[in-house]
């Protein structure tokens, strides 16, 4: 436990994970530490059998995440080695959020701004209250954007969308997000714990095998065709084909129930 413990809570609700930054009398920025910790989470999370679905948020009902703690930089991102350490920090959290094999539901409520906004592309579902407003805001504050941050954004929307966001700063409404493809669904902010709740329990009671396979296989037809890992996407799909699951769920189908999968 550290001292930061306390603003990244990180707890196991039967299969699914619920991950929370528990930081709203700062609007859910995020420190350099805390980043470390979300880095490790997420890598212990991406190996625990236990956890099938990870649901991320923030704290409150004001903001979902502001991203980054600004009002610490002058302390930790000063000099060119301190950059270069808050950025490795950085990009691991990224990565292990972006590569865990489980799939990740954003629950958005509020401001989703800067890296939170980045933090909840990553995710594979998004879901937000109609009165979420979103953001990325570096040339409010002469911050430089990384390549890395620009080909997550365009993952997920067009350039001309992508270059809107970062020209102008604004934050813009939760309907102009859903227009863009940045959000799955928009529901009212009395039913965004229900929404959640049933997205996050029905893919847990799916096989996990199948799920991790359509995580691979899409992310990897994603890719420029010379880039696509073809190999990992067949083997994950004929872990699924020669699962103990598998025959579970013939069996069950056969049966008239509700298949029991274990992963196996």
């Amino acid at each position: 436990m550290t001292k930061f413990a306390d603003k990244i809570l990180a707890v196991k609700d039967g299969h699914v994970g619920r991950f929370t930054i528990n930081n709203p009398d700062k609007r859910n920025c995020v420190s350099l530490a805390m980043w470390e910790q979300i880095g490790d989470i997420f890598e212990e999370w991406s190996i625990d059998p236990e956890v099938r679905v990870i649901v991320v948020t923030g704290a409150g009902d004001k903001c979902f995440c502001a991203g980054a703690d600004i009002k610490e930089f002058d302390a930790v991102r000063k000099t060119s080695e301190q950059i270069a350490h808050y950025e490795a920090v950085f990009d691991r959290a990224i990565y292990n959020v972006g590569q865990v094999p489980k799939p990740t539901i954003a629950r958005i409520d509020g401001a989703c701004i800067g890296g939170g906004f980045e933090l909840a592309m990553l995710c594979d579902l998004r879901i937000a209250a109609d009165r979420a407003t979103f953001g990325v805001t570096p040339a409010r504050i002469g911050l430089g954007y990384s390549m890395n941050g620009i080909r997550l954004l365009m993952d997920n929307m067009s350039p001309a969308v992508v270059r809107e966001l970062l020209y102008t700063g604004r934050h813009f409404p939760a309907i102009d997000a859903y227009r863009w493809g940045a959000l799955n669904r928009i529901v009212p902010a009395s039913s965004l714990d229900e929404t959640i709740s049933a997205y996050a329990e029905e893919i847990a009671a799916n096989a996990p095998l199948t799920v991790r396979a359509v995580k691979i296989t899409t992310a990897e037809a994603m890719k420029h065709p010379d880039n696509c890992d073809n190999l990992a996407a067949d083997q994950a799909v004929e872990a699924c084909n020669l699962s103990e699951d598998f025959l579970e769920g013939q069996k069950a189908f056969a049966e008239k129930r509700k298949p029991v999968f274990n992963g196996r």
